[in-house]
């Protein structure tokens, strides 16, 4: 079984849960809520495809009306059909930043796939099943403590763009793993116990700590397989699976997105995949002014035969340090065909970190080169 052959009419949801044109705003958020959906269909009363609700639009919005209606906001989704391939999906997935896509026929919404519909697939594709979790994991992982304040922890999911987090205990060992819907629903609680104190008199705000609303960790060997970690995130609903080592220190990170991009990887796609996330700039030359020094980096790259690129894929975080002033980091990962390579770097300037980032990708790119020809020249 492999990414080309399986179609997503296989492996959809066909049991939709959508909103209909007419419905508020409120509608959709409590069913993005009840359901931990991230994008949401819109359909007319033929069950037409209108378009696409998602928090995404929801969070670029200044001001919102909850009573205003959802094709106030909607938006027009890319689309698949019943017969194209998983590795079509994953790709369409990636390029857009969707989590989940719609199936449609005749205009129709006749399904949905979502990320959890393909890493369920995972088990079943050979290739993919058996490669290393080092060789997907996101290494040197951000973490939490159990004494974080909760605000805290949601403010580092925030800027790395996910919805769990490791959790270590005072000497670093992984003890859980928390997610955004149990951090919201913790805040939630917390701003309701806020307003009964202002009602009552009180006036001390409580402080939440991680350890009162973390899961037990989902986690894996670094000597594991991927089939090993994605089992253990189907069997424990969870988006992401910690790589511990024999200290249980977490030592990199799975998620859901990480195992959609190993499965574009084994398929058979034609070129260099480069994406960049966390990066909210609406003027588009920044965009295009990155792009060329990529497009610069991967031209050398391309001359080292022994490496061929696959995927390039950065995470950009803004920290606003003081007043107007913005110090950005930006991580790199950078996988080929025969080893996976990181980088970060920080500075004041965007480009100047792009610049940076590529600079440390391509020399330890050089370094494993040589290393390599070195082994084969002796054991000719």
């Amino acid at each position: 079984m492999s990414p080309e052959t399986i179609k997503v009419g296989e492996v959809m949801t066909k049991n939709v849960v959508t909103v209909k044109v007419g419905d508020p705003i409120s509608k959709a958020i409590s069913k993005l809520r009840e359901h931990g959906f991230h994008e949401l269909p819109v359909v007319n009363k033929k069950n037409e495809l209108i378009g696409y609700m998602s928090y995404r639009t929801l969070i670029r919005r200044k001001s919102l009306s909850l009573y205003s209606h959802v094709e106030n906001i909607m938006i027009k989704p890319p689309v698949l059909s019943k017969d194209d391939t998983i590795a079509h999906a994953v790709k369409l997935m990636l390029d857009t930043g969707y989590r989940s896509l719609p199936v449609v026929e005749k205009d129709k919404l006749i399904g949905i796939i979502s990320r959890t519909d393909i890493i369920k697939l995972v088990p079943k594709m050979k290739r993919v099943a058996k490669i290393p979790v080092e060789d997907v994991m996101s290494s040197e992982p951000d973490v939490v403590s159990e004494d974080s304040p909760l605000e805290y922890a949601v403010d580092i999911m925030r800027k790395l763009g996910e919805m769990c987090v490791p959790v270590v205990d005072e000497n670093r060992r992984l003890s859980g793993v928390l997610h955004m819907s149990q951090a919201a629903k913790g805040l939630w609680r917390d701003k309701d116990r806020q307003s009964l104190g202002e009602v009552t008199g009180e006036k001390e705000k409580k402080v939440i700590y991680v350890k009162e609303l973390m899961s037990p960790p989902v986690y894996v060997s670094e000597d594991s397989s991927l089939k090993e970690a994605v089992e253990k995130m189907i069997e424990y609903h969870s988006h992401i699976c910690v790589v511990v080592d024999k200290n249980m220190h977490p030592i990199g990170i799975i998620s859901q997105r990480d195992v959609i991009e190993a499965v574009m990887r084994e398929s058979k796609q034609e070129g260099v995949f480069v994406q960049i996330t966390g990066l909210d700039i609406e003027d588009s030359e920044p965009y295009m002014t990155i792009y060329d020094m990529v497009e610069d980096f991967l031209g050398k790259i391309n001359r080292f035969k022994e490496f061929k690129p696959q995927l390039l894929v950065f995470h950009v975080v803004e920290h606003h340090i003081s007043g107007k002033e913005i110090k950005y980091s930006v991580r790199a990962r950078l996988n080929t065909d025969k080893k996976l390579f990181y980088a970060k770097s920080y500075d004041w300037n965007l480009y100047s970190a792009f610049h940076d980032v590529l600079e440390i990708l391509e020399r330890n790119v050089k370094k494993e080169r040589e290393k390599l020809l070195e082994f084969r020249r002796e054991t000719l």
